[in-house]
């Protein structure tokens, strides 16, 4: 039927039409219209369906001049954007194209998405209208449903040994609307459960699945050992994907979000890697791999020879960018937050990052979400845990626009060249091309890291008469002492993790309850659950405490340093349930000053003639510009007066 289709077909005047051999049960027709010039046009034609093609570009890679960052549709690149909360694919509700138009409109380049292989409950690190967590019946999976009813969030449980086509034809029209429109595809492959939550709703799950595996611990799943089955259902979901997405060119692959929780092992996040290589060994395009490493700053020292990307979380001040710069791969922040809501220490995070020497930063915007919030309006609350909207998305386009008008793949971080005039608690960062370009960053320094510590007192009442278990989410000292004995006991400095105590308790019969929390300086995190037979984990509601003030809540006693010796701060708290800034719970997110300063920087810069700009970042306008002639040496550039954040740019005439 096709052939005659085709046979029939006739061109139109002034254009000429080739036909070219059959794809995969498919007759193509290749139209070359003059108008275009180099511009080639492919119309698939299959009786009467269009069908999407990818772009026969090469794919997304390092660039062979400067691997800290790629080569791109024949250009060079870096890769930032301010990106929606990764469900965009597995979560049914979110509509995708607008949210593409968005970041087109805004000149951003990126966007990260999670497979399905991993899904939040609703609720989750408090996140309002996360897309990471579908409504009941939402949630479609790289897996078919099976005609077992049971799965934990509505419908069928999942039949690990078959695909839903629907998922992947849903996952190739995302990436083809975002290569429509320019934009690159991280495809974050595997996820660990930080929570029982998380891992109670996984496809991975035996009481998820039909196939008998999975009926283990959510921290043994990422393992080349003990992970009860589930190694060949990632290798195969892996080899599912890469011969899936092979003919895309804006894509990557990331191996595993946040490896570094969860018992993820980097032998089998390795392993993960050889499987994409040895499958993309005979298959026509090659794609690079991401590795994401830590939470910080942490120097690489086990570099696999498939991996191309090293990505950081939250890595402000970007001195991992300088700890791995001679791995000559991109360096990447590809995910921010608990720095409050307001724009300034993104912004800051961004520029900073970048002209360290950084290739790729991706802002987490929590302003996309479903239900008409695509593109990018939803306001979110202030105890989110993070920021986003169109205002900030538009201060990344001035970042991408500042980027695009350098010779970066020339120029390399290089903060010799200022010999002085940085404005008390101020940071200035420098990347140089010497003797031709150079671009400067002025911005506020993040408040100092405080050491602080909290004890919450107060009286609690069970709902039922039962063992509960008592759940602490701590990165730091956490002790938890019910009528007077101690059921959690982990003081000492620590990453985030989860411990557990357990306590007889009679309904309705109250107890006092005393938690403890000490932070040595950084982001603070501390939440208190609990749990029985008849009650799923969840934080300890609002009305199960009992101030002493006799209102609902738990009375908190804040502290300077360690010690509990230093008395800041005492409030009723609605509950225990809370993620920090970098600084302590008595600073301000915004780092900012309100004061218009000016700072005169000393640069040595070589003799010649030279034209200077200054930016400022937030409103993209040029505030100043300057031509100069130097004679050598060190010279002082002056800047306007600003309050918030400037960016300098020297360019030899």
């Amino acid at each position: 039927m096709a052939e005659k289709v085709l046979a029939s077909m006739k061109p139109p005047p002034n254009m000429r039409a080739k036909r070219i051999p059959k794809f995969q049960g498919c007759c193509y027709l290749l139209i070359m219209h003059p108008t275009f010039e180099s511009i080639r046009q492919i119309l698939v034609c299959f009786i009467g369906i269009t069908f999407p093609i990818a772009s026969n570009a090469a794919p997304l890679s390092l660039h062979p001049e400067n691997p800290h960052y790629f080569l791109y549709r024949g250009k060079p690149a870096i890769l930032i954007t301010s990106a929606e909360h990764y469900g965009a694919v597995l979560n049914l509700d979110f509509n995708y194209v607008p949210y593409l138009d968005e970041l087109r409109a805004r000149k951003l380049n990126l966007t990260r998405t999670f497979t399905g292989a991993y899904v939040e409950p609703q609720g989750a690190f408090n996140i309002t209208r996360n897309t990471l967590a579908p409504a009941a019946g939402r949630f479609i999976s790289p897996w078919a449903r099976s005609s077992t009813p049971g799965y934990a969030n509505s419908g069928n449980k999942f039949d690990l040994t078959k695909w839903d086509e629907a998922y992947f034809r849903r996952l190739k029209d995302f990436v083809s609307e975002a290569d429509k429109r320019g934009i690159v595809v991280e495809l974050n492959l595997f996820c660990p459960f930080y929570e029982e939550a998380q891992w109670n709703l996984s496809s991975q799950n035996a009481s998820n699945n039909i196939n008998g595996i999975g009926n283990i611990p959510r921290t043994n799943v990422y393992t080349l050992d003990k992970h009860g089955g589930l190694l060949g259902v990632h290798e195969a979901l892996t080899r599912k994907l890469v011969k899936e997405l092979n003919r895309f060119d804006n894509l990557y692959y990331e191996i595993c979000n946040e490896p570094y929780f969860g018992g993820v092992t980097v032998e089998w996040q390795h392993h993960i890697a050889e499987v994409i290589a040895e499958t993309e060994k005979p298959l026509k395009k090659k794609h690079l791999i991401s590795r994401n490493v830590a939470n910080g700053a942490a120097r690489v020292t086990d570099p696999h020879p498939a991996i191309s990307i090293y990505n950081f979380h939250y890595a402000s001040p970007p001195n991992t960018v300088a700890l791995n710069y001679g791995l000559r791969k991109v360096i990447g922040d590809n995910e921010t937050g608990f720095r409050g809501t307001n724009d300034l220490p993104y912004r800051i995070e961004a520029w900073d990052f970048i002209l360290a020497g950084g290739g790729l930063y991706n802002n987490l915007d929590y302003s996309f979400a479903a239900g008409g919030f695509e593109n990018g309006t939803f306001v979110q609350p202030a105890t989110d845990p993070g920021g986003g909207n169109p205002g900030f998305r538009e201060q990344m386009r001035h970042l991408v626009e500042f980027m695009n008008g350098l010779p970066f793949i020339k120029m390399r971080p290089d903060n010799s060249i200022i010999q002085g005039g940085i404005p008390r608690g101020w940071t200035a960062r420098a990347f140089v091309e010497p003797g031709r370009h150079y671009a400067l960053y002025l911005a506020p320094s993040a408040p100092p890291k405080e050491e602080y510590s909290i004890r919450w007192n107060g009286r609690l009442t069970p709902k039922f008469s039962e063992e509960y278990t008592i759940h602490t989410i701590a990165n730091g000292g956490v002790r938890v002492r019910v009528n007077g004995k101690t059921i959690i006991d982990n003081w000492s400095s620590h990453p985030e993790r989860e411990d557990t105590g357990t306590v007889q308790l009679i309904a309705g019969q109250k107890v006092s309850i005393e938690t403890d929390y000490f932070q040595s300086g950084g982001k603070g995190i501390i939440k208190l659950c609990w749990s029985s037979p008849s009650l799923p984990k969840e934080t300890i509601p609002n009305a199960a405490f009992l101030a002493l003030s006799g209102i609902h809540g738990i009375d908190g006693k804040y502290y300077a340093g360690t010690k509990f010796d230093k008395l800041r701060l005492t409030r009723t708290d609605t509950n225990i349930d809370f993620n920090w800034s970098d600084s302590s719970p008595f600073s301000s997110p915004s780092a900012r000053s309100d004061q218009p300063q000016t700072a005169t920087l000393s640069l040595s810069l070589p003799s010649g003639n030279y034209a200077t700009e200054w930016l400022d970042p937030r409103t993209g306008r040029t505030v100043r510009r300057e031509t100069i002639t130097l004679r050598g040496g060190v010279a002082k550039f002056a800047s306007p007066p600003f309050t918030e954040d400037m960016a300098l740019k020297i360019k030899a005439r």
